[in-house]
């Protein structure tokens, strides 16, 4: 009886029409339960501990969801909504803790390295987190986690009917909550890799956990819906996305080579370089999205294997993800600081501003790629002022930003002639003319390509002018082939940023 009753409410859970937001707010409602029980009536401690458990809450769920598909593989919603709910059962620690302590209530914490017992940990492994004691792994913690791993196995056999591959399935969840518990012991080792002392703190759980939740995430969302993911990952469009990361190094590196500064690598800075990059990443995919929303038409005529075009992702659901990824954009943006966070909503709302109704500036010819001039420079501006901490940048670059940048940018609009022209977008190719526009744009392009060295102040490197000069006649040759095609523009230019990069780098 007992085995159909958990059965039933399994599959009430499963086919349940309560919306999945219902769910998801579930999970955050528990959690948020739990850590009052757990932390109250400290309100200061509370504040300081609770996002760091929140994240963790939230990485261990994305990961038994990953867990138990692989399992079962069962589709992952219905796993979702089994696991979420079931995070409920996080209020059960602070409450046997208070009743087995008469009152006063246990600490509960991590297994920390060099802290009590927790030195020998294979034993602690196979003892189940060893001998009960009044903090860390408390005899509540115990309970629940035993309780858990019945459900598991329960779970497993109901979706499989093997009594041995719900015990193997049963002992790696087991495996990951182990894990979970000695995270400090993870985040020590990542720390020594990277020539850094660990020193434990809360900031640096929240970042570890932002970090598996971003690589999580990903994993999840290539299981949910392998369709899917190829589809954005055929249109992420890499050398845009590449561009924008590049101008952000090379703003990194120029800080480095102008200033008296020296780069090192510090507990903040291995988390917050890569969170830069990852908002950046999710920043554009934004911006691709909505773009790709509102060019529809545009897209049936010079764009037609995109996703929505394609019929490959459902309107209803590229919407949904769309907002994620302008959620996620904001989390990784806010991890690093208030400066971060409101440049990566720069870059968003320009490009908000030049695609998408009421105003859609792309319809004004040439100005309207001064907004995708100052999204580069803001990414460049955002490395320079990370790396050296000044805001302020020699006024040739930004000049080479509004100006050159500018007018070379205009060859994206190459490929959409076609679409643009059908729309009646005003655009360089529209306007001029395929064979007349592809020649003004590549004048830019090699124009652009001579004036660093002019701000750099290296006319007399006759190996750097010489390279600048080949690579803009290369690009000015590619822009007026007959059979026109942006990629190799695109992998020249990203070639000659990466070089340039190496070059201030050995300077």
């Amino acid at each position: 009886m007992i085995y159909k009753g958990i059965k039933e409410i399994i599959e009430k859970l499963e086919n349940s029409k309560a919306p999945f937001l219902y769910f998801i707010l579930t999970f955050f409602f528990a959690v948020l339960l739990r850590n009052f029980l757990e932390i109250s009536p400290n309100f200061d401690a509370l504040k300081r501990i609770m996002p760091h458990y929140t994240l963790s809450y939230i990485a261990s769920a994305l990961i038994l969801i990953i867990l138990f598909h692989l399992a079962t593989k069962e589709k992952i919603e219905k796993i979702s909504r089994v696991i979420l709910p079931c995070y409920l059962i996080l209020i059960s620690v602070p409450i046997l803790d208070f009743i087995f302590s008469l009152g006063k209530g246990f600490t509960v914490g991590y297994m920390y390295p060099g802290r009590g017992g927790y030195d020998n940990m294979l034993l602690r492994f196979f003892t189940f987190f060893g001998p009960i004691e009044t903090h860390g792994i408390t005899i509540g913690m115990r309970i629940e986690i035993a309780l858990a791993l019945i459900g598991c196995f329960i779970y497993f056999f109901i979706k499989k009917r093997s009594v041995i591959r719900s015990l193997i399935f049963s002992f790696f969840t087991y495996s990951l909550i182990f894990l979970f518990c000695s995270m400090p012991y993870v985040m020590r080792a990542l720390l020594n890799i990277s020539g850094l002392e660990y020193d434990y703190s809360d900031p640096l759980a929240i970042n570890f956990y932002l970090l598996l939740i971003f690589i999580f995430s990903v994993w999840l969302f290539y299981l949910y819906n392998k369709t899917y993911f190829i589809a954005f990952f055929k249109d992420i469009r890499p050398f845009r996305i590449l561009h924008f990361q590049l101008m952000f190094v090379l703003g990194v590196v120029l800080a480095k080579v102008t200033l008296p500064i020296m780069l090192q690598l510090t507990e903040e800075t291995l988390f917050h370089y890569p969170f830069i990059m990852i908002a950046i990443l999710f920043a554009a995919l934004f911006t691709i999205t909505t773009n790709n929303i509102v060019d529809y038409d545009i897209d049936k005529e010079s764009n037609k294997e995109r996703p929505l075009v394609s019929g490959t992702i459902p309107i209803t659901h590229y919407k949904s993800i769309s907002w994620i990824f302008l959620l996620l954009a904001v989390v990784y943006s806010s991890a690093v600081d208030f400066r971060t966070l409101f440049l990566i909503l720069v870059v968003i709302g320009n490009y908000f501003l030049y695609s998408m109704p009421p105003l859609r500036l792309k319809r004004i010819p040439f100005f309207s790629k001064l907004l995708i001039s100052i999204n580069s420079f803001v990414f460049f501006f955002l490395g320079y002022g990370f790396a050296s901490g000044t805001p302020e940048i020699p006024v040739a670059i930004i000049v080479f930003f509004l100006v050159a940048f500018t007018a070379a940018i205009n060859f994206i609009d190459i490929k959409d002639y076609e679409g643009d022209k059908k729309a009646g977008i005003k655009t360089l190719p529209t306007m001029l003319g395929l064979k007349k526009s592809k020649l003004i744009i590549g004048l830019f392009f090699l124009i652009a390509y001579i004036i660093p060295a002019f701000i750099f102040n290296i006319l007399r490197n006759i190996p750097f002018l010489t390279s600048s000069i080949i690579f803009g006649l290369t690009e000015f040759s590619l822009i007026n082939r007959k059979n026109y095609n942006e990629k190799p523009v695109f992998i020249v230019y990203l070639s000659s940023i990466i070089l340039l990069i190496v070059y201030l780098i050995l300077l």
